[in-house]
């Protein structure tokens, strides 16, 4: 594996395939959870975003990093977009999908959903909130909070900060941020350690 003088990893999706069989620990933490994301056009700009994020929520930029096709330059997810490029235009960009390592800020996100969910039990939610809930409880399996299953009224410095730091279009245009909580980095790596056997038995199958 290399990288460019960018900070881009250079690999093809066999190339991360063959290392998601062989080495998947490796993997993960040298190339998946670090380097450029493809997304912005070099490190400086990465490490702007990065501060962008950590000004607004107290965040050291260390317990940051983005994840996904934003970063690799392509989809790994089984179904239905496995090598999928990245979308850099037309009127949908791919999103950035940025993952906090933080386990204050988790418990605080956390504790406003759980808040939110005892006053307004599964069974009485209809359509994408009921939907959502499931997702809430299936993520929680992996010890994380996503933002994109945030009900509307809470967590607001949050989703007001996601806005914000994306219309400063650090990447070079509008890519739309939502955010991964994790309270510590072994759940973040466990995480993608299972998005890659997802991944080798979706492509074996």
């Amino acid at each position: 594996m290399k990288f460019d003088e960018h900070g881009h990893a250079i690999w093809t999706p066999r190339t991360l395939y063959d290392l998601a069989k062989n080495d998947p620990l490796r993997l993960v933490n040298h190339y998946l959870m670090g380097g450029t994301p493809r997304a912005f056009p070099d490190y400086a700009c990465y490490c702007d975003f990065l501060e962008a994020v950590a000004d607004r929520t107290g965040i050291h930029p260390r317990n940051l990093y983005l994840r996904g096709s934003c970063h690799i330059g392509f989809s790994i997810a089984p179904k239905p977009k496995v090598w999928t490029a990245m979308r850099s235009d037309g009127p949908d960009p791919s999103d950035l999908d940025l993952v906090i390592v933080d386990p204050e800020y988790f418990t605080r996100f956390e504790r406003d959903v759980r808040w939110w969910e005892d006053r307004n039990p599964e069974g009485s939610l209809q359509g994408r909130a009921s939907r959502d809930f499931v997702r809430r409880r299936q993520d929680r399996q992996f010890n994380y909070c996503r933002d994109e299953a945030l009900p509307a009224s809470i967590c607001i410095h949050h989703q007001d900060t996601m806005r914000r730091v994306a219309e400063m279009k650090h990447c070079g245009l509008y890519r739309k941020l939502s955010a991964f909580v994790y309270p510590d980095w072994l759940s973040a790596r466990r995480r993608y350690e299972y998005d890659l056997q997802e991944l080798i038995r979706g492509v074996e199958s």
